[in-house]
């Protein structure tokens, strides 16, 4: 898709243009508002990323032409002015959206994504042409079971064809859609990007004709098979949230462990408050009590107590006033004191024990009940049913609730009839797959053939495990294929906060991470070098040496310059946001955490950084 950036902030202009590039738009820029219109006049664009302060012409007066010249490509603001007259301005100018410097990328991107999809109604969040589908969230394009990987500009040709199924596109009209005004190739080119995109189509089983060849006008998706396809679909619910089940589950054990260590930190504020009245809080121990308070901020909303947190803010808030207090604010700050007191001794552990008490995972096993017997799956929090024939099967699936079916398919004996044959087994699977997408379907096989393996995959299983197998194996398989997760990935967090530290090793054990935590920050450069991650984490605010300078020393060493970095801190304001991306970090998030969130963040960040290289 193709975007038109509008601004004559030269440096913000390249980093924005990095941006967009990086996800996978072709961009112009243009630094005054009637070169703007000249682009406009020329090129065709999916949206307008305007800013209002332009020479020649403004941003608010090139909107307003546009709009008066039938001109209906959605168009996004962008202006350091953040009062209402100027965004209602903006607004009745014609502008679909409005965005106030500094600009946070991400959520410039999401807005982008949002204004791409309003102005596409009829188009699903994914994009989808039969078993090929296209996630441009996350730039992950997936054929089946098989994901792949493109080059930018094959990305970038396959979503042009995505978004208009049926419509054909001659060469012009792709190197118009793809390739920037600056950046545009011969016709040659063109068709070396399709061969190439043809070419990894194939390679995951897809038709060879898949993007068809109209001769005399250009190229299209070819027309979808007539016979159902089954779905990609995501795994069911209960699967999905066994990870935060576990969360859950170590998120008591945490409090448990770190329960003395936070009323350590409440008791400092008790000794605080002891001394105010007096006058009697010098330089030490202010600082202690800052120290204190700030983890509290952040260990209490790790926990999921907003209450808490939001005490410790205001507690927080009080000590950065102090000159020192008034009696009014002593007795303000007493009370909060208290109050914290309260919400911490009120949270027992089973407040979080009580959310992990779940239905155990329902499986099916077909015709072989010796596969995984009820006390062996008991034993794995799994409930097991038993139907011994096919047809019993399918009425089973009809009445009850199930997560997923387990079913042995012969390859070696067809002709048995004590067996599932190898026609009865696949078609029951692909029936599986297109009637019920959200079951999750485990086939076991006595073939160790890979194409009889990846036949089985490709109607549709979830998963194909060869003889013998043991329960545990299929037990490992369900926990497996139930959930988003990155085994092996290896994340270092840097914070100088010990007990935060300890509290996300344990709530981000579920996720499988290899994760590394460093609480001096003299240190880095040695357990960087040893450890070798695939994403770093950084606290903001850190003694001797910060966050954001150990990120600009990233930046600027050749081995380390792509290291994905995510930054946690406790401030939200735009200035340490605008810093954060400034100095080139991949993405921000605000304490106190949330270790979904933060696993979701490091998930989505490696899958984006594989799609990139691809």
């Amino acid at each position: 898709m193709r975007i038109l950036l509008v601004d004559d902030d030269q440096p913000l202009t390249e980093i924005l243009r990095q941006s967009l590039v990086e996800q996978h738009y072709a961009v112009d820029t243009a630094t005054d508002g009637e070169a703007g219109w000249e682009y406009v006049s020329v090129f065709d664009y999916d949206l307008i990323l305007l800013d209002v302060m332009l020479p020649k012409l403004d941003g608010i007066s090139l909107c307003q032409r546009l709009r008066s010249h039938g001109y209906q490509m959605p168009i996004l603001l962008l202006t350091a002015r953040d009062k209402s007259p100027d965004k209602i301005k903006g607004l009745d100018a014609g502008a679909d959206d409005y965005v106030v410097k500094p600009v946070n990328l991400e959520e410039l991107a999401a807005r982008i994504r949002a204004l791409l999809r309003r102005d596409s109604q009829s188009l699903p969040t994914i994009l989808q042409w039969g078993r090929l589908s296209l996630n441009p969230s996350i730039c992950k394009v997936i054929y089946g079971d098989y994901p792949l990987q493109l080059t930018p500009k094959e990305y970038a040709l396959l979503e042009l064809f995505l978004r208009s199924p049926n419509r054909v596109f001659s060469l012009g009209a792709i190197i118009d859609n793809v390739w920037s005004a600056e950046d545009s190739p011969g016709e040659d080119t063109v068709r070396t990007h399709i061969k190439g995109l043809r070419r990894k189509l194939r390679s995951v089983d897809a038709p060879p004709d898949l993007i068809e060849t109209v001769y005399g006008l250009g190229y299209r998706l070819k027309s979808q098979p007539t016979e159902p396809i089954p779905p990609t679909s995501a795994p069911p619910a209960s699967l999905q949230t066994g990870k935060q089940t576990k969360a859950l589950a170590a998120i008591a054990g945490a409090w448990e462990q770190y329960k003395g260590q936070i009323m350590g930190r409440l008791g400092v504020l008790e000794q605080t408050l002891a001394v105010l009245p007096v006058g009697a809080l010098n330089d030490e121990r202010q600082q202690q009590a800052q120290q204190a308070v700030h983890s509290l901020v952040g260990t209490l909303g790790t926990f999921g107590l907003a209450e808490g947190s939001r005490l410790a803010q205001r507690l927080e808030h009080l000590l950065q006033e102090i000159t020192p207090l008034e009696p009014a604010q002593v007795k303000l700050f007493e009370l909060l004191v208290a109050a914290l007191r309260r919400e911490i001794e009120a949270t027992p552990t089973g407040q979080f024990l009580e959310s992990t008490q779940m239905e155990p995972l329902r499986l099916l096993v077909v015709h072989d009940p010796t596969l995984l017997t009820q006390p062996q799956a008991a034993a794995h929090s799994l409930h097991t049913e038993f139907a011994p024939t096919l047809s019993q099967a399918r009425e089973f699936i009809d009445r009850q609730p199930l997560d997923a079916v387990l079913i042995k398919i012969c390859f070696s004996n067809p002709a048995s009839d004590a067996l599932i044959s190898q026609s009865e087994g696949l078609a029951f699977i692909e029936e599986l797959a297109y009637q019920t997408p959200s079951l999750l379907v485990l086939a076991v096989t006595d073939s160790d053939r890979l194409t009889d393996r990846i036949e089985v995959l490709r109607r549709g299983a979830h998963a194909c495990l060869p003889q013998p197998v043991t329960p545990s194996q299929i037990v490992a398989s369900v926990a497996q294929t139930g959930g988003k997760s990155n085994p092996g990935a290896k994340v270092m967090i840097v914070d100088d906060d010990p007990q935060l530290l300890g509290t996300l090793q344990i709530l981000l054990a579920p996720w499988d991470f290899k994760l590394t935590t460093l609480e001096d920050p003299h240190q880095f450069w040695d357990v960087l070098k040893r450890v070798e991650p695939d994403l770093l984490v950084l606290d903001v605010e850190m003694p001797d040496v910060n966050g954001l300078e150990l990120c600009q020393l990233l930046r600027s060493d050749p081995h380390w310059s792509q290291l994905p970095v995510l930054f946690l801190t406790a401030h939200t304001d735009a200035k340490t946001q605008h810093q954060v991306f400034a100095i080139g970090a991949d993405d921000y998030m605000s304490k106190p955490v949330v270790a979904a969130e933060l696993a979701t963040r490091v998930l989505n960040r490696l899958e984006r950084v594989q799609s990139l290289r691809g």
